[in-house]
Protein backbone atom coordinates (compact mmCIF):
# COMPACT_ATOMS: atom_id res chain seq x y z
CA UNK A 1 0.00 0.00 0.00
CA UNK A 2 0.98 3.49 -0.12
CA UNK A 3 1.98 3.57 3.05
CA UNK A 4 4.16 0.54 3.37
CA UNK A 5 5.60 2.25 0.53
CA UNK A 6 6.54 5.31 2.10
CA UNK A 7 7.79 3.32 5.33
CA UNK A 8 10.57 1.80 3.12
CA UNK A 9 11.43 4.85 1.04
CA UNK A 10 11.64 6.81 4.73
CA UNK A 11 9.38 9.76 3.83
CA UNK A 12 6.00 8.33 6.22
CA UNK A 13 6.30 11.83 8.64
CA UNK A 14 4.23 9.92 10.86
CA UNK A 15 7.10 7.57 12.19
CA UNK A 16 10.12 9.21 13.82
CA UNK A 17 12.80 7.76 15.21
CA UNK A 18 15.04 9.17 18.19
CA UNK A 19 18.63 7.99 18.51
CA UNK A 20 19.19 8.25 22.19
CA UNK A 21 22.93 7.43 22.49
CA UNK A 22 23.05 10.73 20.64
CA UNK A 23 19.91 12.79 22.06
CA UNK A 24 20.07 11.11 25.46
CA UNK A 25 19.19 14.52 27.87
CA UNK A 26 16.37 16.06 28.50
CA UNK A 27 16.04 18.65 26.15
CA UNK A 28 15.10 15.83 23.05
CA UNK A 29 12.58 14.37 25.61
CA UNK A 30 10.73 18.04 26.62
CA UNK A 31 10.75 18.10 22.53
CA UNK A 32 8.89 15.32 21.94
CA UNK A 33 6.28 15.79 24.88
CA UNK A 34 5.56 19.18 23.22
CA UNK A 35 4.70 17.43 19.99
CA UNK A 36 3.31 13.94 21.31
CA UNK A 37 0.08 16.03 21.58
CA UNK A 38 -0.49 16.64 17.52
CA UNK A 39 -2.65 14.70 15.24
CA UNK A 40 -0.83 11.95 12.74
CA UNK A 41 -0.47 13.47 9.58
CA UNK A 42 -0.94 10.22 6.87
CA UNK A 43 -1.91 7.27 9.47
CA UNK A 44 -4.22 6.49 12.82
CA UNK A 45 -1.13 6.47 14.43
CA UNK A 46 1.98 8.17 15.40
CA UNK A 47 4.92 6.03 16.43
CA UNK A 48 7.75 7.49 18.09
CA UNK A 49 10.92 4.43 17.62
CA UNK A 50 13.56 5.29 20.26
CA UNK A 51 16.70 3.80 19.73
CA UNK A 52 18.86 2.93 22.32
CA UNK A 53 16.68 3.15 24.69
CA UNK A 54 18.81 2.57 28.42
CA UNK A 55 20.98 5.37 27.29
CA UNK A 56 18.96 8.30 27.89
CA UNK A 57 20.04 10.14 31.39
CA UNK A 58 17.88 9.59 35.04
CA UNK A 59 16.17 13.09 34.18
CA UNK A 60 15.67 11.94 30.59
CA UNK A 61 13.82 9.13 31.61
CA UNK A 62 11.85 10.97 34.65
CA UNK A 63 10.54 13.38 32.30
CA UNK A 64 9.61 11.12 29.55
CA UNK A 65 7.87 8.61 32.62
CA UNK A 66 5.68 11.45 32.61
CA UNK A 67 4.39 11.12 28.65
CA UNK A 68 4.05 7.39 29.20
CA UNK A 69 1.81 7.77 32.39
CA UNK A 70 -1.08 9.81 30.48
CA UNK A 71 -0.36 9.24 26.55
CA UNK A 72 -2.27 10.38 24.03
CA UNK A 73 -4.53 7.68 21.82
CA UNK A 74 -2.89 7.97 19.08
CA UNK A 75 0.77 7.78 19.72
CA UNK A 76 2.79 4.37 20.25
CA UNK A 77 6.11 4.86 21.81
CA UNK A 78 8.72 1.51 20.95
CA UNK A 79 11.60 1.91 22.89
CA UNK A 80 14.91 -0.15 21.79
CA UNK A 81 17.52 -1.53 23.49
CA UNK A 82 20.00 -3.72 23.91
CA UNK A 83 20.40 -3.58 27.99
CA UNK A 84 16.95 -3.57 29.47
CA UNK A 85 18.04 -4.04 32.48
CA UNK A 86 19.51 -0.15 32.68
CA UNK A 87 15.75 1.08 31.94
CA UNK A 88 13.91 2.57 34.85
CA UNK A 89 11.81 -0.22 36.52
CA UNK A 90 8.80 1.96 36.39
CA UNK A 91 8.99 2.97 32.79
CA UNK A 92 9.37 -0.96 32.06
CA UNK A 93 6.44 -1.30 34.33
CA UNK A 94 4.43 0.86 31.56
CA UNK A 95 5.82 -0.86 28.63
CA UNK A 96 4.72 -4.36 26.90
CA UNK A 97 8.24 -6.27 26.47
CA UNK A 98 8.98 -8.40 23.90
CA UNK A 99 12.66 -10.16 23.91
CA UNK A 100 14.63 -10.98 21.08
CA UNK A 101 16.50 -14.09 20.75
CA UNK A 102 19.18 -14.72 18.86
CA UNK A 103 18.71 -17.53 15.40
CA UNK A 104 20.37 -20.79 15.89
CA UNK A 105 22.87 -21.06 13.32
CA UNK A 106 20.67 -24.01 11.53
CA UNK A 107 18.04 -21.28 10.55
CA UNK A 108 20.49 -18.63 9.43
CA UNK A 109 22.16 -21.04 7.25
CA UNK A 110 19.64 -22.28 5.85
CA UNK A 111 18.04 -18.83 5.25
CA UNK A 112 21.29 -17.78 3.10
CA UNK A 113 21.18 -21.03 1.17
CA UNK A 114 17.42 -19.46 -0.15
CA UNK A 115 19.33 -15.81 -0.79
CA UNK A 116 22.20 -17.72 -2.28
CA UNK A 117 19.53 -19.79 -4.65
CA UNK A 118 17.62 -16.78 -5.74
CA UNK A 119 20.03 -14.49 -6.18
CA UNK A 120 21.74 -17.28 -8.76
CA UNK A 121 25.02 -16.82 -6.86
CA UNK A 122 27.43 -20.03 -6.40
CA UNK A 123 28.66 -20.15 -2.37
CA UNK A 124 30.14 -23.65 -1.13
CA UNK A 125 27.83 -24.56 2.16
CA UNK A 126 30.86 -24.91 4.36
CA UNK A 127 31.76 -21.12 3.44
CA UNK A 128 27.80 -20.50 4.72
CA UNK A 129 28.10 -22.80 7.44
CA UNK A 130 31.34 -20.51 8.49
CA UNK A 131 29.61 -17.15 7.79
CA UNK A 132 26.64 -18.26 10.03
CA UNK A 133 28.47 -19.65 12.60
CA UNK A 134 30.44 -15.99 13.27
CA UNK A 135 27.02 -14.13 12.68
CA UNK A 136 26.75 -15.07 16.51
CA UNK A 137 22.52 -15.47 15.89
CA UNK A 138 22.17 -12.30 13.77
CA UNK A 139 20.61 -12.95 10.77
CA UNK A 140 21.43 -9.45 9.52
CA UNK A 141 24.71 -9.71 10.15
CA UNK A 142 25.17 -12.89 7.48
CA UNK A 143 23.30 -11.50 5.35
CA UNK A 144 25.78 -8.66 5.16
CA UNK A 145 28.62 -10.66 5.44
CA UNK A 146 27.36 -12.74 2.41
CA UNK A 147 26.79 -8.93 0.65
CA UNK A 148 30.67 -8.25 1.22
CA UNK A 149 31.47 -11.73 -0.21
CA UNK A 150 29.42 -11.98 -3.11
CA UNK A 151 30.31 -8.27 -4.34
CA UNK A 152 34.18 -8.51 -3.47
CA UNK A 153 35.09 -12.49 -4.74
CA UNK A 154 31.37 -12.55 -7.44
CA UNK A 155 30.22 -16.68 -8.13
CA UNK A 156 32.29 -19.40 -6.81
CA UNK A 157 33.05 -18.02 -3.09
CA UNK A 158 34.97 -20.31 -1.14
CA UNK A 159 36.05 -21.23 2.96
CA UNK A 160 39.15 -19.30 1.64
CA UNK A 161 37.61 -16.57 1.00
CA UNK A 162 35.36 -15.98 3.97
CA UNK A 163 38.40 -17.12 6.05
CA UNK A 164 40.66 -14.17 4.49
CA UNK A 165 37.28 -12.22 5.39
CA UNK A 166 36.71 -12.55 8.57
CA UNK A 167 40.58 -12.97 9.30
CA UNK A 168 40.60 -16.61 10.27
CA UNK A 169 43.40 -17.57 8.66
CA UNK A 170 43.65 -21.53 8.39
CA UNK A 171 41.34 -23.58 9.98
CA UNK A 172 43.44 -26.90 10.47
CA UNK A 173 45.92 -24.68 12.26
CA UNK A 174 43.83 -23.67 15.21
CA UNK A 175 43.29 -27.69 15.07
CA UNK A 176 46.68 -28.51 15.43
CA UNK A 177 47.19 -25.47 18.13
CA UNK A 178 44.46 -27.44 20.54
CA UNK A 179 46.79 -30.92 19.81
CA UNK A 180 49.50 -29.19 20.83
CA UNK A 181 47.82 -27.24 23.61
CA UNK A 182 46.19 -30.72 24.89
CA UNK A 183 49.40 -32.79 24.53
CA UNK A 184 51.49 -29.97 26.51
CA UNK A 185 53.75 -29.00 23.39
CA UNK A 186 54.95 -25.34 24.33
CA UNK A 187 57.34 -24.91 21.91
CA UNK A 188 55.09 -26.02 18.76
CA UNK A 189 51.93 -24.22 20.66
CA UNK A 190 54.38 -21.06 20.59
CA UNK A 191 55.32 -21.27 17.52
CA UNK A 192 51.71 -21.80 16.34
CA UNK A 193 50.59 -18.47 17.52
CA UNK A 194 53.50 -16.08 16.70
CA UNK A 195 53.57 -17.75 13.00
CA UNK A 196 49.58 -16.87 12.64
CA UNK A 197 50.57 -13.20 14.09
CA UNK A 198 53.07 -12.90 11.33
CA UNK A 199 51.19 -13.82 8.90
CA UNK A 200 48.63 -10.86 9.59
CA UNK A 201 45.80 -12.90 11.79
CA UNK A 202 43.55 -11.39 13.92
CA UNK A 203 44.26 -12.20 17.41
CA UNK A 204 40.81 -12.30 18.76
CA UNK A 205 39.78 -14.37 15.93
CA UNK A 206 42.77 -16.94 16.43
CA UNK A 207 42.13 -16.85 20.44
CA UNK A 208 38.27 -16.99 19.65
CA UNK A 209 38.36 -20.06 17.05
CA UNK A 210 40.41 -22.31 19.16
CA UNK A 211 38.09 -21.63 22.53
CA UNK A 212 35.75 -23.22 20.16
CA UNK A 213 37.71 -25.99 19.53
CA UNK A 214 38.69 -26.77 23.04
CA UNK A 215 34.57 -26.03 23.41
CA UNK A 216 34.06 -29.20 21.46
CA UNK A 217 36.52 -31.08 22.97
CA UNK A 218 35.26 -30.49 26.05
CA UNK A 219 31.51 -31.50 25.05
CA UNK A 220 33.15 -34.72 23.54
CA UNK A 221 34.76 -36.02 25.93
CA UNK A 222 31.25 -36.31 28.03
CA UNK A 223 29.47 -37.49 24.83
CA UNK A 224 27.67 -34.31 24.40
CA UNK A 225 28.86 -33.20 20.58
CA UNK A 226 25.53 -33.32 19.00
CA UNK A 227 25.20 -30.16 19.12
CA UNK A 228 28.54 -29.18 17.74
CA UNK A 229 28.12 -27.47 14.27
CA UNK A 230 31.69 -28.57 12.47
CA UNK A 231 33.06 -30.22 9.80
CA UNK A 232 33.37 -34.10 10.22
CA UNK A 233 36.95 -34.19 9.80
CA UNK A 234 37.85 -32.04 12.49
CA UNK A 235 35.23 -33.82 14.64
CA UNK A 236 36.40 -37.08 13.94
CA UNK A 237 40.24 -35.50 14.77
CA UNK A 238 38.76 -34.25 18.36
CA UNK A 239 37.67 -37.54 19.51
CA UNK A 240 40.65 -39.24 18.59
CA UNK A 241 42.90 -36.98 20.73
CA UNK A 242 40.35 -36.86 23.81
CA UNK A 243 40.62 -40.25 23.92
CA UNK A 244 44.16 -40.25 24.65
CA UNK A 245 43.65 -37.62 26.97
CA UNK A 246 42.13 -37.41 30.92
CA UNK A 247 39.32 -35.23 31.32
CA UNK A 248 41.26 -32.49 33.57
CA UNK A 249 43.90 -31.88 31.29
CA UNK A 250 40.80 -30.04 28.87
CA UNK A 251 39.25 -28.49 31.31
CA UNK A 252 42.40 -26.94 32.36
CA UNK A 253 43.22 -26.01 29.36
CA UNK A 254 39.90 -24.47 28.07
CA UNK A 255 39.93 -22.27 31.55
CA UNK A 256 43.30 -21.22 31.34
CA UNK A 257 42.31 -20.01 27.26
CA UNK A 258 39.42 -18.79 28.91
CA UNK A 259 40.67 -16.18 30.74
CA UNK A 260 42.84 -14.60 28.22
CA UNK A 261 41.61 -11.05 27.77
CA UNK A 262 42.63 -9.86 23.88
CA UNK A 263 39.73 -6.62 24.56
CA UNK A 264 42.53 -3.96 25.60
CA UNK A 265 45.67 -5.68 23.68
CA UNK A 266 44.54 -7.62 20.72
CA UNK A 267 48.06 -6.68 18.72
CA UNK A 268 50.31 -8.04 20.96
CA UNK A 269 50.45 -12.20 21.31
CA UNK A 270 51.88 -11.54 25.13
CA UNK A 271 48.35 -13.06 26.57
CA UNK A 272 47.97 -16.01 24.66
CA UNK A 273 51.97 -16.63 24.98
CA UNK A 274 51.12 -16.76 28.60
CA UNK A 275 48.22 -19.11 28.60
CA UNK A 276 50.24 -21.46 26.73
CA UNK A 277 53.11 -21.84 29.21
CA UNK A 278 50.23 -22.38 32.08
CA UNK A 279 48.42 -24.71 29.72
CA UNK A 280 51.52 -26.90 28.68
CA UNK A 281 53.25 -26.62 32.18
CA UNK A 282 51.80 -28.20 35.58
CA UNK A 283 54.69 -26.74 37.51
CA UNK A 284 53.57 -23.02 36.36
CA UNK A 285 50.32 -22.60 38.41
CA UNK A 286 51.74 -23.72 42.00
CA UNK A 287 53.94 -20.56 42.71
CA UNK A 288 51.14 -18.77 43.51
CA UNK A 289 50.19 -20.82 46.68
CA UNK A 290 54.10 -20.85 47.85
CA UNK A 291 54.81 -17.62 49.45
CA UNK A 292 53.82 -18.88 52.45
CA UNK A 293 56.17 -21.18 52.70
CA UNK A 294 58.60 -19.37 51.07
CA UNK A 295 58.14 -16.74 53.81
CA UNK A 296 58.31 -19.45 56.77
CA UNK A 297 61.83 -20.72 54.89
CA UNK A 298 64.32 -18.17 55.25
CA UNK A 299 62.79 -17.51 58.87
CA UNK A 300 64.55 -19.60 61.12
CA UNK A 301 67.79 -19.09 59.22
CA UNK A 302 67.37 -15.04 59.16
CA UNK A 303 66.19 -15.37 62.68
CA UNK A 304 69.78 -16.12 64.76
CA UNK A 305 71.28 -12.99 62.65
CA UNK A 306 68.41 -10.87 63.93
CA UNK A 307 67.95 -11.63 67.36
CA UNK A 308 70.80 -9.62 69.24
CA UNK A 309 68.61 -6.65 67.84
CA UNK A 310 66.13 -7.30 71.10
CA UNK A 311 69.76 -7.69 73.28
CA UNK A 312 67.48 -10.47 75.38
CA UNK A 313 71.03 -12.13 76.38
CA UNK A 314 74.07 -11.02 74.14
CA UNK A 315 76.76 -13.15 75.09
CA UNK A 316 75.31 -16.57 74.40
CA UNK A 317 73.61 -15.83 70.99
CA UNK A 318 77.25 -13.87 69.48
CA UNK A 319 79.58 -16.80 70.16
CA UNK A 320 78.59 -19.72 68.43
CA UNK A 321 77.22 -17.13 65.06
CA UNK A 322 80.79 -16.93 63.81
CA UNK A 323 81.32 -20.91 63.90
CA UNK A 324 78.37 -21.97 62.71
CA UNK A 325 77.13 -19.47 60.19
CA UNK A 326 80.52 -17.47 58.87
CA UNK A 327 80.26 -14.84 56.55
CA UNK A 328 76.41 -14.60 55.67
CA UNK A 329 75.04 -13.30 58.81
CA UNK A 330 76.21 -9.87 58.06
CA UNK A 331 73.99 -10.21 54.91
CA UNK A 332 71.16 -11.89 56.88
CA UNK A 333 70.51 -9.04 58.86
CA UNK A 334 69.51 -6.87 55.59
CA UNK A 335 67.07 -9.63 54.51
CA UNK A 336 65.54 -9.69 58.09
CA UNK A 337 62.99 -6.93 58.11
CA UNK A 338 61.17 -8.94 54.68
CA UNK A 339 60.93 -11.86 57.24
CA UNK A 340 59.68 -10.13 59.86
CA UNK A 341 55.96 -11.18 59.96
CA UNK A 342 57.44 -14.75 61.12
CA UNK A 343 59.22 -14.03 64.28
CA UNK A 344 57.77 -16.80 65.82
CA UNK A 345 59.57 -19.12 64.27
CA UNK A 346 62.59 -19.93 67.08
CA UNK A 347 60.40 -22.66 68.72
CA UNK A 348 57.39 -23.90 68.99
CA UNK A 349 57.36 -23.53 72.54
CA UNK A 350 57.88 -19.47 72.35
CA UNK A 351 55.79 -19.18 69.77
CA UNK A 352 53.00 -16.75 71.97
CA UNK A 353 56.09 -15.28 73.52
CA UNK A 354 57.97 -14.41 69.92
CA UNK A 355 54.28 -13.11 68.99
CA UNK A 356 53.31 -10.86 71.91
CA UNK A 357 57.12 -9.02 71.60
CA UNK A 358 56.18 -8.63 67.65
CA UNK A 359 52.89 -6.97 68.85
CA UNK A 360 54.78 -4.89 71.53
CA UNK A 361 57.19 -3.68 68.84
CA UNK A 362 56.71 -1.49 66.30
CA UNK A 363 56.60 -4.12 63.16
CA UNK A 364 53.02 -4.90 64.63
CA UNK A 365 50.78 -2.13 63.42
CA UNK A 366 52.61 -2.38 60.24
CA UNK A 367 51.93 -6.07 59.41
CA UNK A 368 48.32 -5.32 60.48
CA UNK A 369 48.45 -2.82 57.91
CA UNK A 370 49.53 -4.99 55.24
CA UNK A 371 47.03 -8.06 56.02
CA UNK A 372 44.41 -5.19 55.60
CA UNK A 373 45.80 -4.14 52.32
CA UNK A 374 45.91 -7.80 51.09
CA UNK A 375 42.10 -8.94 52.00
CA UNK A 376 41.13 -5.88 50.28
CA UNK A 377 41.83 -7.92 47.07
CA UNK A 378 39.21 -10.41 48.73
CA UNK A 379 35.40 -10.61 48.01
CA UNK A 380 33.21 -12.21 51.09
CA UNK A 381 30.22 -13.39 50.89
CA UNK A 382 28.78 -10.12 50.34
CA UNK A 383 31.46 -7.43 51.42
CA UNK A 384 34.83 -6.35 51.13
CA UNK A 385 37.18 -8.18 53.73
CA UNK A 386 39.73 -5.53 54.01
CA UNK A 387 36.94 -2.80 53.66
CA UNK A 388 35.84 -3.66 56.71
CA UNK A 389 39.27 -4.07 58.80
CA UNK A 390 40.22 -1.19 58.18
CA UNK A 391 37.32 -0.15 60.93
CA UNK A 392 40.00 -1.72 63.48
CA UNK A 393 42.98 1.25 63.99
CA UNK A 394 46.51 -0.77 63.79
CA UNK A 395 47.19 0.86 67.38
CA UNK A 396 44.60 -0.92 68.53
CA UNK A 397 44.85 -4.54 67.40
CA UNK A 398 45.90 -6.02 70.37
CA UNK A 399 47.33 -10.06 71.21
CA UNK A 400 45.19 -11.77 73.92
CA UNK A 401 47.25 -14.87 74.22
CA UNK A 402 46.95 -16.74 71.03
CA UNK A 403 43.96 -14.45 70.18
CA UNK A 404 44.30 -11.76 68.41
CA UNK A 405 41.73 -9.05 69.29
CA UNK A 406 40.31 -6.74 66.08
CA UNK A 407 38.57 -3.49 68.19
CA UNK A 408 35.73 -2.31 65.53
CA UNK A 409 34.93 1.34 65.96
CA UNK A 410 31.43 0.67 64.67
CA UNK A 411 29.21 -1.81 65.62
CA UNK A 412 27.68 -2.01 61.70
CA UNK A 413 31.09 -2.73 60.58
CA UNK A 414 31.74 -5.66 63.09
CA UNK A 415 28.09 -7.02 62.34
CA UNK A 416 29.30 -7.11 59.04
CA UNK A 417 32.00 -8.99 59.60
CA UNK A 418 30.73 -11.72 61.48
CA UNK A 419 28.37 -12.55 59.02
CA UNK A 420 31.34 -12.59 57.04
CA UNK A 421 32.99 -15.08 59.32
CA UNK A 422 29.83 -17.78 59.66
CA UNK A 423 31.19 -18.22 55.90
CA UNK A 424 34.02 -21.09 55.58
CA UNK A 425 35.23 -19.29 52.53
CA UNK A 426 35.91 -16.05 53.93
CA UNK A 427 37.28 -17.61 57.65
CA UNK A 428 39.52 -18.85 55.68
CA UNK A 429 40.78 -16.01 53.49
CA UNK A 430 41.32 -14.17 56.83
CA UNK A 431 43.04 -17.04 58.60
CA UNK A 432 45.19 -17.51 55.73
CA UNK A 433 46.20 -13.00 55.17
CA UNK A 434 46.77 -13.32 58.78
CA UNK A 435 48.90 -16.18 58.92
CA UNK A 436 51.37 -14.86 56.29
CA UNK A 437 51.67 -11.54 57.57
CA UNK A 438 51.61 -12.77 61.59
CA UNK A 439 53.31 -15.72 61.07
CA UNK A 440 51.36 -17.34 62.74
CA UNK A 441 47.31 -18.46 61.66
CA UNK A 442 46.00 -17.16 65.04
CA UNK A 443 42.37 -17.34 66.28
CA UNK A 444 40.76 -13.72 66.46
CA UNK A 445 38.02 -12.80 68.02
CA UNK A 446 36.02 -9.18 66.73
CA UNK A 447 34.95 -6.51 69.39
CA UNK A 448 33.88 -3.05 69.86
CA UNK A 449 36.82 -0.42 71.07
CA UNK A 450 33.93 0.41 74.04
CA UNK A 451 33.95 -2.79 75.09
CA UNK A 452 37.73 -2.98 76.12
CA UNK A 453 38.21 0.80 76.75
CA UNK A 454 37.06 0.15 80.33
CA UNK A 455 39.07 -2.93 81.33
CA UNK A 456 42.72 -3.33 81.46
CA UNK A 457 44.63 -4.76 77.93
CA UNK A 458 45.51 -8.18 79.04
CA UNK A 459 49.30 -6.80 79.41
CA UNK A 460 48.83 -4.09 76.10
CA UNK A 461 50.03 -0.55 78.28
CA UNK A 462 52.34 -2.32 80.20
CA UNK A 463 54.37 -3.94 76.47
CA UNK A 464 55.28 -0.12 75.69
CA UNK A 465 58.02 -0.36 78.99
CA UNK A 466 61.40 -1.16 77.39
CA UNK A 467 62.76 -3.45 80.23
CA UNK A 468 58.95 -5.38 79.58
CA UNK A 469 59.96 -5.92 75.78
CA UNK A 470 63.04 -7.05 76.98
CA UNK A 471 61.99 -9.46 79.39
CA UNK A 472 59.26 -10.78 76.46
CA UNK A 473 62.23 -11.07 74.16
CA UNK A 474 63.89 -13.40 76.66
CA UNK A 475 61.07 -15.93 76.87
CA UNK A 476 59.01 -14.04 79.89
CA UNK A 477 54.62 -13.78 79.76
CA UNK A 478 52.84 -11.01 81.25
CA UNK A 479 50.26 -13.74 83.71
CA UNK A 480 48.74 -9.93 85.21
CA UNK A 481 49.09 -5.88 85.51
CA UNK A 482 48.68 -4.44 88.63
CA UNK A 483 47.48 -0.97 88.53
CA UNK A 484 48.36 1.10 91.43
Amino acid sequence: CTMCVSVNEGRFMDIIELDAASNRGIDEIRDIREKVNFAPVAGRRKVYIIDEAHMLTDQASNAFLKTLEEPPGHVIFVLCTTEANKILPTIVSRCQRFDFRRLPVELIFQRLLEITEGEGVVVEPEALRVVSRHAAGSLRDAQNLLEQLVVSHGDGVGLSQVEELLGLGHGDRWLELVKYLLMDNTSASLGVVNQAAWDGTDLRQLHRQTQELLRAAMLLEWNSGDSLDLAEHVVAELKELVGQLPSWRIVKALKLWGDVNMRYDAPSTLPLELAIVEICNDDVAPPQAAPPMAAANPTPAARPAARPEARPNPAPARQPAPANTGEPPPERPRAAPVNRPAPERPSPEAAGVASAATAGSGDFPSQWIAAVKALGRCKGKKYNLGALLRDCKPDAVSLDDDTLVMPFAHRPNMERMQEEMGDPESRRMVTEALGKFFGTPYEFRLTLSEDIGDRPSSGRAAQQSPLVRTALGMGARIVEEMVE
